[in-house]
């Protein structure tokens, strides 16, 4: 839209933000608006020459508050957008960000700009420094953001702090050769070298070394050679990267309806507020009839395990933090046509468990009150 003073729609929504002790410049609620942040109704003329305007949605303000709390401190917009999807700024918990309508023009750019700026993954990690390296340089980056994250994993894994969903390497030998690995899986088997796929075979199961690995090894290696000596053809590595590129993954989430994504969003709200409770029941041994149905379908299902752990881990930082990694589980739900398709399945084998999180939290409270000390 062009440049011009602000509507009277804009001036009431910024006096109706100063009334709750937000101060927010006009032109920051321009900049809302056109990025698509804000639920905003059309304009309407006056009549007889008299211009148009425009009037505030119930929701508007809602939206607007959110934002304006989220962007008390410099940063990004789309990262303000997705704290509000997924957090609430004013009470910190991510079970009120249903209740705040963000439009969803705003949401699908904040998640594509995530997407770029991700490396929590890493897979993820390793595009980014390609995607962001010359086209000579990208496979250096890409070998040296691989060899300093696994061996990174390895670390974190020893010292008791590995985050949940991640597989850590066995060893630094392994995590060496899972490096590798990445690169090829990002940039190409071809790219990466027959020689250099099964070095890392042999870094990363060691028990293969013996004469009947030798032998599948040299195996490998001619097959490799046979590749490399034809013009045209299949071989035993894939020409194309197995990790889809930004560009398939913006595509992938684009074909996902925006009322998934909000469903999705809503049951992963519901495990965060409910972590904190069942974390505590476990500790304490009690044995609540839905918390040990909860533990019951964690041990019989590893997808819903999975989501529950890394629920527990989005629970433990503040909102400013947490809209990360809450973000980051939502994009890896929706974006895998496997775990979409069973998310549903997954999650309501825990039902009726968490129907009513405030009152399990009181059970499990009254529960350890009563326990003799």
């Amino acid at each position: 839209m062009a440049w011009r003073e602000p509507s009277a729609a804009e001036q009431r929504l910024r006096e109706q933000l100063a009334v709750h002790g937000l101060s927010v410049s006009w032109a920051k609620i321009r900049r809302w608006r056109e990025f698509g942040a804000l639920p905003w109704k059309g304009q309407r003329g006056l009549g007889r020459g008299s211009g148009s305007t425009s009037d505030l949605l119930p929701e508007t303000f809602a939206v607007a508050e959110a934002l304006a709390l989220a962007t008390t401190k410099k940063r990004p917009l789309e990262q303000a957008v997705l704290q509000v999807f997924t957090t609430h700024p004013r009470f910190d918990q991510v079970l009120a960000a249903p209740s705040v309508s963000l439009p969803e023009r705003a949401v699908r750019r904040a998640l594509a700009w995530y997407m770029a700026q991700d490396d929590s993954h890493p897979l993820a990690a390793i595009e980014k420094a390609a995607r962001s390296a010359s086209p000579d340089k990208a496979m250096d980056a890409a070998l040296e953001t691989a060899h300093r994250y696994f061996p990174k994993l390895y670390r974190q894994a020893t010292q008791g702090r590995q985050q949940p969903g991640t597989t850590a390497p066995d060893s630094l030998a392994d995590a060496d050769g899972l490096a590798t690995f990445a690169v090829a899986m990002v940039l190409g088997f071809d790219d990466v070298g027959g020689d250099a796929i099964v070095e890392a075979v042999s870094k990363s199961l060691p028990e293969l070394a013996d004469e009947y690995g030798a032998q599948v090894f040299d195996q490998w290696s001619k097959a490799v050679a046979a590749r490399e000596a034809e013009a045209d053809g299949e071989g035993p590595f894939p020409r194309r990267p197995r990790w889809p590129s930004l560009q398939e993954r913006v595509q992938m989430m684009e074909q996902v309806g925006y009322e998934a994504i909000c469903a999705v969003r809503n049951v992963l709200a519901l495990l965060v507020e409910a972590s904190p409770v069942l974390a505590l029941a476990r500790r304490a041994g009690v044995e609540d009839p839905d918390v040990l149905h909860v533990e019951a379908i964690r041990a019989s299902n590893r997808r819903t395990d999975e989501y529950l752990r890394r629920a527990e881990a989005i629970s433990r930082h503040p909102g400013e933090r947490a809209w990360k990694g809450f973000t980051g589980l939502l994009l890896e739900v929706c974006i895998s046509p496997r775990r979409l398709s069973t998310f549903q399945e997954d999650v309501t084998a825990l039902d009726p468990a968490l129907d009513d999180v405030p009152d399990l939290g009181r059970r499990v409270l009254a529960t350890l009150c009563r326990c003799p000390r």
